[in-house]
């Protein structure tokens, strides 16, 4: 996912004094790391693996019902994804695996430009040993699945080199989600901070800020992109924008981060909200609350929300309590992480 916060700043001091005894923060942080990383990055993995043999059997045998399963098998990859989406941190970030899980959102059609040149040219060149490390982001991941499996220019079930194409994603796609779960299964998150001035520091503490800093990030970025800029919800609506729209997943991805949060602030023994209630029991209880709110208010939305024929206004004033719902949260959770010891900067859109 390409998407690049503007409306939150954070800035966190690795020095800042810690309001209970060194270590404390272990026990969230390895609870996220086990619960939410390693095994969203497991059923990601899985996922991907039954994405690839769906695949293989559409190309091997192509029909609307194999298609069809192909489809079915992408649907639960992306939600896989949905889980461990708001981390960019670790082994995803090796060789920007990030941006080519997902290359969101392609404004100007990327993707489909550079997957029609690779479905016309020499299929060997996608062989090469080092093609895939070194090739475009836009098409190595979901977006370019979705975009083989959905879009109007490709036909897999009629289409032998778009077929095969396909193939090659989904394969490249299975062996980067296998890497990045093995790297976390072998590892943990304190392997990737490094104390690069020698001052010495809390490796556990700067992990879980970045972890905490990444959180915010994405609460904006499911409230701002995912959300408000495809329904025009400040500006112009333009419903293509929507994340994996042209396969319906666009308010199931939403309802799966949202879940997610939750798992996130309940990971762990004690868990951050084990911690936060210590500090300012209000505060942490006003979160879960808002967290709960979250996926209350986004299951409540019609499944065809982003694809019915609803006016702007109409589809606009669904989704407020969401939205207005999602930047409390943002704001609970830089009060509470502040009072936790973090120093954090946080500027969020007025009015919302």
């Amino acid at each position: 996912m390409k998407y690049l916060p503007k409306l939150i700043a954070l800035a966190i001091s690795a020095s800042t004094p810690l309001l209970a005894s060194a270590g404390q923060w272990e026990g969230p942080l390895n609870g996220i790391v086990a619960n939410v990383v390693k095994q969203g990055y497991e059923s990601y993995s899985e996922s991907s693996k039954t994405l690839q043999q769906r695949t293989d059997a559409l190309c091997a045998s192509p029909s609307k019902t194999t298609l069809h399963d192909a489809q079915e098998a992408f649907q639960t990859n992306v939600l896989d994804w949905q889980q461990v989406q708001w981390l960019n941190f670790g082994p995803v970030t090796y060789f920007m695996r990030y941006y080519a899980f997902e290359y969101w959102p392609d404004k100007k059609g990327v993707t489909q430009r550079q997957l029609r040149a690779l479905a016309q040219g020499d299929p060997a060149v996608m062989d090469a040993p080092k093609f895939w490390t070194s090739a475009s982001i836009a098409v190595r991941g979901l977006t370019a699945i979705e975009s083989l499996l959905y879009h109007p220019d490709f036909e897999p079930t009629q289409s032998v080199e778009h077929c095969r194409l396909l193939g090659k994603v989904t394969a490249h796609h299975l062996e980067s989600a296998n890497a990045v779960a093995k790297q976390w299964q072998d590892g943990k998150a304190q392997d990737w901070v490094f104390d690069e001035e020698g001052t010495g520091f809390d490796p556990e503490k700067v992990a879980l800020e970045l972890f905490l800093q990444q959180w915010i990030e994405h609460m904006s970025a499911v409230k701002d992109a995912k959300l408000e800029t495809p329904i025009g919800y400040n500006s112009r609506e333009n419903l293509k924008l929507a994340e994996f729209y042209r396969s319906d997943l666009s308010l199931r991805a939403i309802q799966k981060n949202l879940q997610s949060y939750r798992e996130i602030y309940h990971a762990g023994s004690p868990s951050l909200y084990e911690i936060a209630k210590q500090t300012n029991p209000a505060l942490a209880e006003q979160f879960e609350e808002q967290l709960t709110q979250n996926i209350k208010l986004a299951l409540q939305l019609p499944s065809d929300f982003f694809h019915a024929d609803y006016t702007q206004e109409a589809r606009v004033a669904l989704a407020k309590p969401l939205v207005k719902s999602i930047s409390n949260s943002q704001s609970y959770l830089a009060s509470m992480v502040t009072q936790l010891g973090f120093q954090i900067g946080f500027n969020s859109r007025d009015g919302d």
